[in-house]
């Protein structure tokens, strides 16, 4: 089987075309004594690293759970190991030795590293983030994230042991995006820009609120950040309030946030809102494709002629941005509403 091996051209085989090339007739002709034997052998195969067999998984086409395409090794076959540990090399970690067989030099350089490598994979609890995951491997924890800022390549690294950063288990990170306000509110402010927040934070501070903090959206990326809430306690028993820019995209985030959150108590900030509504407005300069119809579905808690200003802004691709209400113009609303905004 070796000899078929070698004279192969090409890098994968199916295991029934190797059985065919093996006994000279197909595998629904043999008896199950010589699948058997072939299994055995394909295995055996496999454990001196010739060759690379996966097992199935559901509806894959295969042999006793070996699945149909299976990789061949062609370095170990024309005795390129030598010089290098292929015990590095598990391919059960999904690592390749392919390209380090034909530069070691360069293995010579990366070892420490794919030392360090596989025994995190080995151990890897997936707790781990990112930039530490980095560290433990490159000691640079910017080498994965970051890999033109940091002392070593590890996307390269990576690269060469036929790799990508999504093999590798690691937990998501995320900016701090959660500042408490009061200790006695009940309600999570979620504002979409970071110079509103900044100019909120600095009103609420130390002030009776029903405003238990404020919860920097930051765009588009509220919706990922809505996953983290059990990091600050927050959740089901909180009442949101949401309030971004008066626009498509304000809106179409506020929109898909109240969708795909339907557990959480989401509102518009009727308040904020409608101290917003009161500046002149611009056109918008990039412009999205959005249907506007879909906005007026979450405008409900807001005042009726505040929802109809809102959406002659959309239809005629408008825009008032957060910024217009100023720290100082907003100092004036909390004022007269008590800082208490609903």
């Amino acid at each position: 089987m070796i000899n078929i091996l070698k004279n192969y051209s090409k890098k994968t085989i199916d295991i029934y075309d190797l059985a065919f090339e093996y006994r000279k007739k197909p595998v629904l002709q043999w008896s199950r004594e010589e699948i058997n034997e072939y299994i055995q052998q394909l295995q055996d195969l496999d454990d001196q690293r010739i060759i690379q067999i996966k097992r199935s998984g559901k509806g894959e086409a295969n042999l006793d759970s070996i699945q149909r395409k299976i990789t061949i090794n062609k370095w170990n076959l024309e005795g390129q190991s030598e010089a290098v540990d292929l015990d590095l090399f598990c391919h059960d970690l999904g690592m390749d030795a392919s390209y380090y067989l034909k530069n070691l030099d360069q293995y010579h350089i990366d070892r420490p590293h794919i030392e360090r490598l596989t025994a995190l994979l080995h151990r890897n609890s997936g707790e781990l983030t990112l930039n530490e995951i980095s560290y433990v491997v490159f000691k640079d924890e910017k080498a994965l994230s970051q890999p033109e800022k940091a002392s070593v390549n590890g996307k390269r690294i990576l690269n060469n042991l036929g790799l990508e950063i999504s093999d590798i288990p690691y937990v998501d990170t995320i900016s701090p995006f959660y500042y408490p306000t009061s200790s006695d509110g009940d309600t999570v402010l979620v504002v979409e820009n970071k110079d509103t927040c900044f100019s909120l934070l600095r009103l609420l501070a130390g002030k009776e609120s029903n405003i238990k903090g404020v919860l920097f959206g930051e765009g588009r990326a509220v919706i990922k950040i809505f996953k983290f809430l059990h990091v600050y306690s927050l959740g089901n028993n909180d009442l949101f309030l949401y309030y971004g820019d008066v626009d498509q995209e304000g809106f179409d985030i506020a929109r898909s946030l109240i969708e795909k959150y339907p557990q959480h108590n989401i509102k518009l900030s009727r308040a904020l809102y409608h101290s917003l509504l009161s500046y002149e407005g611009r056109a918008l300069i990039k412009k999205r494709t959005i249907d506007n119809s879909k906005a007026e579905d979450i405008l409900t808690n807001l005042f009726d002629e505040d929802r109809t200003s809102i959406m002659s802004i959309l239809e005629s691709e408008g825009c008032i941005p957060q910024e217009a209400l100023n720290y100082d113009d907003m100092k004036v609303t909390m004022d007269e509403l008590q800082y208490r905004l609903f």
